[in-house]
């Protein structure tokens, strides 16, 4: 597991956005409902290189459109590309992420959002957080990093983690085959 390092001007442009970006339709992130806190919170690292623009890398995570075209016709997404906006990922159309929230972005490099498990775990009602980054490594060549944090204690909380890690897993080399032309 690797520690998320941002540059000074990464994070100052992030605090930036946070400041401007804070409307009346986002809703207040509620932070009692986190379990994972402090300078090391219990995380894992996902990073895949996608041979496609940063730009359609980006879109996936942050255009409810995009998303819904890797996903199919059954899913829906609700994304409002604001601090406290919603991010919902609704794999059925009606459950996925529902109730979670842009935390923050930087556009076309980084979008953070709160998370939460399915509802067969336990931990359902409380969130993590994610963290996805695209690094333009040329026009054509992006390396999408997904740092997921945020994750308690306890035997509820390890199944919620290797449930994630695997889920993860799944879905970075999905949208892979999705951009490099093996899409749905």
């Amino acid at each position: 597991m690797r520690p998320l390092f941002l540059r000074r001007a990464t994070v100052t442009a992030l605090l930036a956005l946070v400041a401007a970006s804070v409307s009346a339709s986002a809703a207040p992130i509620d932070s009692a409902l986190f379990d994972g806190r402090g300078p090391a919170p219990r995380s894992f690292v996902k990073e895949i290189e996608i041979a496609a623009p940063a730009a359609d890398a980006y879109a996936l995570w942050t255009d409810a459109e995009a998303w819904q075209r890797l996903m199919g016709p059954d899913s829906r997404a609700h994304i409002d590309l604001e601090i406290g906006g919603r991010y919902e990922w609704l794999f059925d159309g009606k459950i996925g992420s529902n109730g979670c929230q842009v935390l923050g972005y930087i556009p076309g490099r980084l979008v953070s959002f709160t998370w939460n498990a399915p509802p067969t775990l336990p931990t359902r009602e409380r969130r993590t957080w994610v963290v996805v980054e695209t690094e333009a490594l040329g026009d054509k060549a992006t390396r999408v990093r997904l740092t997921h944090l945020g994750f308690g204690q306890g035997a509820d909380w390890d199944a919620t983690f290797a449930y994630f890690d695997k889920a993860w897993g799944r879905v970075l080399p999905m949208m892979k085959q999705h951009l490099e032309g093996g899409a749905k």
